[in-house]
Order: structure tokens, then C-alpha cells, then sequence
């Protein structure tokens, strides 16, 4: 209301001044000189009102009383004026009086409460002034009728209107009220993912790590084939583990945006399917794998999730599908690019008002690729059939091709000096025993004053650290301050139970490379094998 006085107070003393120019062109020189008393009251209400109302110390209340009087009074004014004129024996005829009720009703902004009371109280007062003066004549009974029924109408249509308004106000509360709850609730599950993934995914870790350990040491083949079985139980479980966190993060509001590259199709599938390789290779199964991508492929899309939607998708197929024939091929299909990935598993089904559900599991990764897809705005379309494969056409815009990134992607020997920081002794311990057999120097560290030591004794090729540690300071900044104290950019992996998209952002400009727990032996060795490629 306070913004809207000057419009109202200026409006309102420009009708009387208005009015008071017709009074001397149309009145009588006796009537309009005794009118001038009447008139000048007004507008002096009105410039007591004006800085009242407008100062900052004046309680709401008080302002709102002062507002209300200083348009009743002006209303009054208009009363008295015609009865002035009827003891000057001059008809003047209520219009203006209506003026002033239709400009209470709809420019004002008073109360229901204040319009209704000032509304009535100038009819009555209008009617009691007249038959005073001209008593019970048929004519004022017209007048007053029609004044009545202006008020009438006036004020249930302000009492309706404030009654829409403080709903309005209401409804607006309860969202905000909802919202701050919604938010609230999202930040403790936000916080409830972060413990789970890091209490739950530690042991996961270590378990295995020291799987794969007992698979390289074992000297008699039951033994290899058992410890076999458990590292590919403890990858199934760390994958599942792994979907049922990301699709719970990525349903909340927090899940955060796509961020938006150019990405190079080829190098981005050639590595899912060299990792899928070493899966196949590992678990000393056959598979053939195929995939038919040109270089000058590029898309536009979020790197990040691009790659675990397709890892999803060759993950699903192998080993949920038990597809034993998977194949990736690329085309261009109206300046899109077509990327279809098959498979000649068990295939998928489809069941009457339930979502895609893999043969066997729950679908976890099925569930996420559908999500991510519907993220990245790349539509997806899946046709199978029981017994038959499976096959995903997913539209990918194509942008300019740029200069290929090339780069030796298959892993060798490991013989690196690495400096590890893990806090957690039984995943310390696991990782380091599985480093080591790959022909590493590892230096194992509880805690960033042992790392110091470390470094200051021996020289690293490579730090890994976790992200969570007991210290002071987390992964990424132990990182920070062990190059500070090398001198140098040494390349480093950071482990974590939270895989965000915010901690990716933060890696990336440090030049950190990200790897998920719980750990995946040949994700490893291909992360530590470009890693040491780019210290050589």
C-alpha cells in the first residue's frame, strides 16, 4: 500500500483540484467562495497523509488508520458539499458521490473491513444530510437507492477480493512451507547417500580387492576358480551397489545439470569396450566384440554420464544378458548420429504396466540408462524380444569434428613408484597387495604426515589417495599439498565413495583423475596406465 500512495494521493488531490477549477466556472461566485473552505480541507488531509504514511517509524497499523481517515474524510467533504449548495438553494445531484465510492472500490487498496464501513458510513451520512434538508421526497429516494445498491455490490466484491487474496497468500506459504520441507528432506537423503556410499562401499572395496589378490597368488586351480567367482560376485555387487545410489541421487532436485562438451565418439566406446575386454578376459569367457564408429564422429552431450549410460548398457548385456555377441555401430541419420548397441543375449521383458525389467536382476542399470537418456535429452528406443537380444538405438546430436586425441589405451606392465593414502587399514592393505603384484613400489600411508615423510624419503610417479580421510584436509587438498611439497604436477587418482558430478568438477581443474568405489581391478590398471603415460 505504501507503494501505491503516491499514485493514490496524487490522483485523489487532482480530482479535487479539477473539480474545484469547474466549481468556479460552473457555480455561482457566493456558492464556489464557500466552497473553497470545503475543498482546501481536503487536500490538507491529504498532505498529512501523505508523509505520515510514508514514514518508516509509523507502525503498519497506525498508517493503515490514517490512510483509511484521510479517504473518509475526503468523501465527507463531498457530502458536505452538496448540502452546501442545497442551503444555497442549488440542486446538486450525487454523482460525484459515486465517483468517490467507485474510487474507494477499486484504486484505494484499503481493507474489505475499511471499504465497507467507509462506503455505508458516507451513504448514510448522505442520506441523513438530505432529509435534513429536502426531507422525504420521492426523488431522494431514487438517489438513495441507487447509492445503496453501489455499496452493496462494492462491498462484496471487496470482501470476495480479499478473500481471494488471503488465499492467495495462504496457498503461497503452504508451497514455501512444502518447498523448505521438500528441500530439507532432500538434504537428508543427500546425506544419508554419503554415508551409505562411503560405510557400505569401504568393505565392498577391500573385499574386493583382497578377491582379486587371492586370484593372482592362488597356486592350485580350485583355488583360483573360487577366488574367481568372488571377485566376480564382489564387482556384481559393487555394480549394484553403485546403480542403486546413482539412480537414488539422480531422482532428487540436487542431482545437479548436464555439463555440456564436445565429445569424440570413438575413444570414448574403444575404452568401454577395452574394459569389457579385460572383464571377459579375466573371467576367461568367450565374447566377441565389435565396433564400427568413424573418427570424425563428435556429439553434445555430458561425457560423464554419456559413459555410464553405456557402460550400463554393455555391463546389462554381458552380464545380466549373458550375451556372448554385443556390437557397437555408429551412422549419421539427419544430421544425428544413430549409435545402436546389440547383443544376442536372453533379451528383455516386457511386462503388463511395469518397467523394463532385464531377464535376471532387477534392472538397476536399465532403470539408470532411462534416466540418464531423459538427463542428456538423446532419445532412446529398445527393441527385443525373449531369446532374442537386445538392441538400443540412442540419438546423439552431431556437432563439427575437431582434431582426434590420440592416445595407447591397452594396459601393460605397471613397474611405478606410488605413493598411497587410504586412512581405512583393511582397504590400505588390499590396494597395496593388488599393486604391488602388478609390478608397483607402493608406499602405503595412513595419514597425510606419513605421505610427507613418504615423499621426502623416496621419490613418486603417482599419488592416490582417498577422499575421505580422518585428517583435517580431504583427498583432493592431501593432493594439493604432496605436489606442493614435490614441486611439481604429479599425477594423481583420487578415490572415493562419492562420485558427483560436483566432485568431478572439482577434480577437473586440478588435474585429478576420479575413480569410483568400490574399485574395479581393470577400471584400475587402465586409469594407473594413463597415468603413467603422462608422467613419462
Amino acid at each position: 500500500m505504501r507503494r501505491r500512495l503516491g499514485l493514490i494521493i496524487s490522483t485523489a488531490a487532482l480530482f479535487q483540484l479539477c473539480f474545484m477549477l469547474l466549481d468556479a466556472w460552473l457555480l455561482p461566485a457566493e456558492i464556489f467562495e464557500g466552497s473553497l473552505f470545503l475543498r482546501g480541507f481536503g487536500l490538507l488531509l491529504l498532505a498529512l497523509a501523505w508523509p505520515l504514511c510514508r514514514h518508516p517509524g509509523l507502525p503498519p497499523p497506525l498508517a493503515l488508520h490514517l490512510y483509511f481517515l484521510a479517504f473518509l474524510g475526503n468523501a465527507l467533504v463531498v457530502v458536505a458539499f452538496i448540502g452546501w449548495c442545497y442551503l444555497n438553494d442549488l440542486a446538486m445531484r450525487y454523482d460525484g458521490l459515486f465517483l468517490v465510492l467507485l474510487f474507494a472500490f477499486l484504486l484505494t487498496g484499503l481493507s474489505s473491513r475499511n471499504l465497507i464501513a467507509s462506503a455505508w458510513l458516507v451513504c448514510l451520512s448522505y442520506v441523513l444530510l438530505m432529509l435534513w434538508l429536502r426531507g422525504a421526497q420521492a426523488e431522494l429516494y431514487y438517489e438513495s437507492q441507487f447509492l445503496l445498491c453501489a455499496a452493496v455490490i462494492g462491498s462484496i466484491g471487496s470482501w470476495q477480493q480479499e478473500r481471494g487474496q488471503r488465499q492467495a497468500w495462504l496457498d503461497q506459504q503452504l508451497l514455501s512451507l512444502a518447498r523448505v520441507r521438500a528441500e530439507q528432506a532432500d538434504q537428508r537423503t543427500q546425506r544419508l547417500l554419503a554415508a551409505a556410499s562411503h560405510d557400505l562401499r569401504q568393505p565392498l572395496n577391500a573385499m574386493g580387492l583382497y578377491a582379486r589378490h587371492l586370484q593372482e597368488q592362488a597356486s592350485d586351480a580350485q583355488t583360483r576358480q573360487i577366488s574367481q567367482r568372488l571377485a566376480v560376485s564382489a564387482e556384481q555387487l559393487g555394480r549394484m551397489l553403485q546403480s542403486l545410489l546413482d539412480y537414488t541421487r539422480m531422482s532428487l532436485p540436487e542431482g545437479g545439470s548436464p555439463q555440456w562438451q564436445d565429445v569424440q565418439l570413438q575413444p570414448l566406446l574403444a575404452r568401454l569396450m577395452d574394459e569389457l575386454k579385460v572383464i571377459t578376459r579375466e573371467q576367461q569367457e568367450a565374447a566377441e566384440l565389435q565396433l564400427d564408429c568413424p573418427l570424425d564422429y563428435w556429439v553434445r552431450s555430458d561425457p560423464v554420464r554419456l559413459e555410464r549410460l553405456l557402460r550400463n548398457l554393455l555391463v546389462n548385456a554381458w552380464l545380466h544378458a549373458q550375451a556372448r555377441r554385443i556390437w557397437i555401430s555408429v551412422r549419421e541419420e539427419q544430421q544425428q548420429l544413430c549409435l545402436e548397441l546389440g547383443d544376442d543375449g536372453r533379451g528383455l521383458l516386457e511386462e503388463a504396466g511395469q518397467p523394463l525389467r532385464s531377464s535376471t536382476g532387477l534392472g538397476l542399470g536399465l532403470a539408470i540408462v532411462r534416466q540418464l537418456a531423459s538427463q542428456l535429452e538423446h532419445a532412446l528406443q529398445v527393441s527385443s524380444a525373449p531369446g532374442q537380444g537386445v538392441r538400443y538405438q540412442l540419438r546423439l546430436p552431431r556437432v563439427a569434428a575437431r582434431s582426434p586425441e590420440t592416445g595407447n589405451s591397452q594396459p601393460g606392465q605397471l613397474p611405478m613408484q606410488v605413493l598411497l593414502l587410504e586412512d581405512d587399514a583393511a582397504s590400505r592393505e588390499a590396494l597395496a597387495g593388488l599393486l604391488q603384484r602388478w609390478g608397483c613400489q607402493v608406499q602405503a600411508c595412513a595419514n597425510l604426515a606419513e605421505a610427507r615423510q613418504a615423499l621426502a624419503s623416496q621419490p613418486v610417479q603417482l599419488l592416490i589417495s582417498d577422499y575421505r580421510l580422518q585428517d583435517e584436509c580431504n583427498g583432493l587438498q592431501a593432493i594439493e599439498r604432496l605436489r606442493e611439497q614435490a614441486g611439481r604436477m604429479l599425477p594423481a587418482l583420487l578415490v572415493s565413495a562419492e562420485s558427483s558430478a560436483e566432485l568431478q568438477e572439482r577434480c577437473a581443474p586440478a588435474h585429478v583423475s576420479l575413480l569410483a568405489k568400490p574399485i574395479l581391478p581393470a577400471r584400475l590398471r587402465q586409469v594407473l596406465f594413463s597415468g603413467l603415460l603422462r608422467s613419462a
